[in-house]
Parts: structure tokens; sequence; C-alpha cells
């Protein structure tokens, strides 16, 4: 009787929130979403994405300990798997959390936390390094020590490349000097569970949610880079302090950005030399 209740107040509430003025806009908006995730397995198979994008950041990682999720490899290992999905989490948390035009540096126990947790990470990828080395690590490296420790290490970033964003390009009167990108442990609440939503979605071994999560890592990636090229050119034509829309930063983004895929390229090409050559261990194609 009481789950029965439970069904009826569910129909309820999605039926009164598809009744408001943007109801059905959102509604169909994730119905939308539901079925692309779904297609989305079909759609890597028909571009052999898999294959292509492991090639396509070969560059950027050893990609010696990648995470697989219902049989599909990720194209970064799982710590920088982890990194860039905790960036690009975080960010998603902060704008629909209201605070994108955060200003400032969060509490002192939060800042100490983000802090902590880049240590953390360091020292994980210290003892992984020197088990390489053949060494006695302290504890046997994991992968999922590495994306954990890669996910808080994210976290940091996010709210470090947020404040840098916005105090360099902004115009003075849209940054919020007042907020932080993360203000409270309410915040960090928020961030904490959209990050254990992906852990669990790995620990589903399910295809279906590993691309999702594959797509945004990749974008994480090429995002990060698209920004370290596109700051500076931004300050070349002038746009420090004075961005006030978007679309200012368009032409700055697409340069960040085609020198972005010209350094993966390069990057790639490199690193398949040194495999052919013997001096890298050959690659663990999928």
């Amino acid at each position: 009787m009481r789950s029965e209740n439970r069904r009826s107040l569910l129909g309820k509430w999605l039926f009164t929130g598809l009744r408001q003025p943007n109801g059905w806009r959102i509604g169909s908006l994730l119905v939308g979403m539901i079925v692309a995730i779904g297609l989305l397995p079909l759609v890597a198979a028909t571009l052999d994405l898999e294959r292509n994008l492991f090639f396509a950041v070969h560059g950027i990682c050893a990609q010696s300990h990648n995470l697989h999720v219902g049989g599909v490899q990720f194209p970064l290992c799982a710590r920088d798997s982890g990194i860039y999905l905790g960036l690009m989490v975080t960010l998603g948390v902060i704008a629909f959390r209201g605070r994108r035009r955060a200003g400032r540096l969060p509490p002192l126990p939060i800042s100490l936390t983000l802090l902590g947790l880049i240590v953390i990470m360091g020292v994980d990828g210290l003892n992984s390094t020197v088990a390489e080395l053949g060494w006695d690590a302290v504890y046997p490296p994991r992968n999922d020590l590495r994306l954990i420790t890669g996910l808080g290490f994210g976290v940091a970033m996010a709210v470090g490349l947020l404040l840098v964003a916005n105090q360099t390009l902004l115009a003075p009167d849209l940054i919020d000097a007042a907020q932080a990108p993360i203000g409270s442990w309410a915040d960090m609440g928020w961030v904490v569970g959209a990050l254990a939503l992906v852990v669990l979605a790995i620990a589903s071994d399910q295809a279906v949610l590993a691309w999702p999560l594959i797509l945004i890592s990749v974008v994480g990636v090429t995002g990060v880079m698209t920004f370290a090229i596109g700051l500076p050119v931004s300050a070349f034509a002038g746009l420090n302090g004075r961005v006030r829309h978007p679309r200012q930063l368009l032409l700055p983004g697409i340069a960040g950005f085609l020198v972005t895929l010209l350094l993966l390229a390069l990057l790639a090409r490199w690193k398949i030399e040194m495999e052919v050559q013997g001096v890298l261990p050959p690659p663990l194609i999928p």
C-alpha cells in the first residue's frame, strides 16, 4: 500500500512538473538525452570510437592503466579519466548551483580540503611510480584508487580554473566577488554526490553508461588544453577584464581548439614513433 502511494505521488509530481511553462521542454530534453545515451554504444561501434579516441589522446598519458567498463576501454588511463571527469562534473555542479561567476577562494577549511585532495593524488601517483620502477610500494597500486584520487584532483582543478578564467576574462562588474565556486560544505556535498554517481556508473560495468563518461573525459582534456592556449590569445586580443558575452571568446576559443587538435596529433605521432622504435612499450590498443 505504501509503495502504491509513493508511485502515485511520483506520478503527480511528474505530471505537475510537465504542466509548468517549461515542463514539456524539460521533459523532452530528458527523454532525448536518455535516447541519445541508449544509442551511444551503437554509434560508437559504427564509428569505431573506442579505437579512434584511444589514438586521439594517445600522447596525453601512458594509457597503461585504463579503465574497462562493460567491455569498453576508456581512452585515458584511470587517473586521467578521474581528473577530467572530476573537472567536468564539478564545473557542472558549480553552474547548476549558480556559482559560475564566483570570484573568491573557498573558505579556508574547504580550500585546505581541496589542497589535501591534490596532495592525496600526488602521494598515490608517487606510490604507483615506485611500484612500476620495481621498488617496494607502500601499498599495491589499484585502478580504483587512481580513479578516486583523480576525481578529487579534478574537483580542485575545476575550482582553480574557474577562478582564473573569471578573474582574467570577465568584466569586473560581472564577477561575484562575494561568492566562491564551492562556498560551503553543502556545496561540497553536491559535488561529492555527483562524483559518487560517476563511481557507481563505472562500478555498474555497463557499456551504455561508459560511453557518456568517456566522451565527457575527452571533452575535459581537450577543453583544458583549449583553455590553456586560448587564454593568452584572449590577452593578446585585449579581452582581459572585458568579456561580457561568450561570443567575445569565439575566435580565441576556435584558435585554441585548432592548436589543441594539432598538438594532440603531434603528441600521438611522437608517441607512436617511440613505440615503434621500442623506446616505449607497445600500446594496449582496444
